[in-house]
């Protein structure tokens, strides 16, 4: 299946922390973990993706005296109306910023350092078992050179993701190119159950298909956009995806 994976922001900038973690979460299945290391990337990756958990390391800037970065994050975030609700799992090395983080930031746990990684494992596990609406998204943003140009996601006919750059087919007949990304990220960054994986290389987004062919592994576009091939190895996932959606 495409796009059932859960995704977990950790904002820890501590290596050895940042790879604790990460050890715990590969144990859980279907989620992708994005790593950041301080709260400008934090923002970012928040911004750019729909985060399902938060992992916030409260101390971001430890040379700094009285840091409280990862605080500072939350906070921010939680007036964002697209993680309201979202799950936090605070860490730190403090004695006990529990009565603000719990109150004021509605975080669903706190573990001081060092801490239980089975009982980390648990609460990621139970966090992640809560049904959350989708963020629905309007555009998707690429970097030309030194420029960044927002299309329209509903206008996406399909995306043809080459080794080197992509092409992004729009139904006003726009072909815009811009540099690689892997078919991971673009499916993450559209946040759309309407768009599928077909082959190696190419995105289609359900609401141009007319018709598919899975004899001869095509499918026809809308409007003349033309006919996309599914890839042999993916036509089975492509089917079950399709149903799904």
């Amino acid at each position: 299946m495409q796009l059932t994976y859960k995704q977990v922001l950790v904002v820890e900038d501590n290596k050895y922390s940042m790879n604790r973690i990460c050890s715990v979460l590969k144990e859980i299945e279907n989620i992708i973990v994005i790593k950041a290391k301080n709260s400008g990337e934090a923002y970012k990756y928040a911004i750019e993706y729909d985060i399902d958990l938060f992992i916030i390391d409260i101390i971001l800037e430890p040379q700094k005296e009285a840091d409280l970065s990862g605080i500072i994050f939350a906070d921010t975030i939680r007036k964002m109306n697209r993680y309201v609700l979202t799950p936090i799992i605070f860490t730190t090395a403090l004695e006990d910023p529990k009565l603000h983080a719990f109150t004021n930031l509605h975080c669903y746990q706190y573990f001081e350092k060092p801490y239980d990684a089975e009982k980390l494992k648990e609460a990621v596990l139970t966090t992640l078992q809560t049904k959350r609406k989708k963020y629905e998204k309007e555009y998707v943003y690429f970097k030309i050179e030194k420029m960044v140009f927002p299309i329209k996601i509903n206008e996406i006919v399909y995306i043809d993701n080459r080794i080197t750059s992509l092409c992004i087919y729009c139904s006003n007949g726009e072909v815009t190119k811009a540099p690689y990304k892997s078919s991971r990220q673009l499916l993450l960054e559209l946040n759309s159950n309407k768009f599928l994986k077909c082959n190696k290389s190419i995105i289609v987004n359900i609401d141009y298909i007319q018709s598919i062919d899975y004899c001869n592994s095509t499918i026809l576009l809308k409007d003349n956009y033309g006919e996309v091939k599914i890839g042999r190895r993916m036509l089975k996932s492509f089917k079950e995806s399709l149903l799904q959606c």
